[in-house]
């Protein structure tokens, strides 16, 4: 009895996934579903897309292209994160976690405060920009404000 719940909980460095009653290693299962992904994706891109080189070159060429993506997406999605060595308990918990948090409460002030600046300049002025544009901004000024905020808490190492 004692055996089973020690493999259950043993940490490895890839992570296992739950898989009916038992658990399998993650890769072994996200592997071959990634390359189901891959080659399914390479066709369609082959088919409908196209290309200057023949279809199976083509899609042979694209579906190596995006296997590990693809297999790597898979393992993000079936891991059991109790499963990996080195994975906190509770990450929501961890300082680094709070602060993504405050930046991410800043940057969302900073991006409402400046962005209406920029509606009422814009509104006066009447200047008229393409929505794409205006959009590019508004992510830029977010990641800029969140990644500038991130980094004043860790150096402070506020928590």
């Amino acid at each position: 009895m004692s055996e089973s719940t020690s493999s259950t909980t043993r940490r490895t460095t890839w992570g296992r996934t739950r898989f009916g009653s038992g658990r399998l290693p993650a890769l072994a299962v996200a592997t071959p579903i990634g390359l189901v992904m891959a080659v399914a994706e390479a066709l369609l891109f082959a088919r409908f897309v196209g290309g200057p080189l023949p279809a199976p070159l083509l899609a042979t060429i694209f579906s190596a292209c995006v296997l590990v993506p693809n297999v790597l997406l898979v393992w993000a999605l079936i891991i059991d994160r109790t499963t990996l060595s080195g994975a906190l308990e509770r990450p929501e918990e961890s300082v680094e976690s709070q602060w993504y948090d405050e930046a991410a409460r800043g940057a969302f002030h900073d991006t409402i405060a400046i962005t209406g600046l920029a509606l009422t300049f814009l509104a006066i002025t009447g200047t008229h920009i393409d929505g794409v544009l205006a959009l590019t901004g508004v992510l830029i000024l977010a990641f800029l404000s969140t990644s500038i905020r991130y980094t004043v808490a860790r150096s402070r190492g506020r928590a």
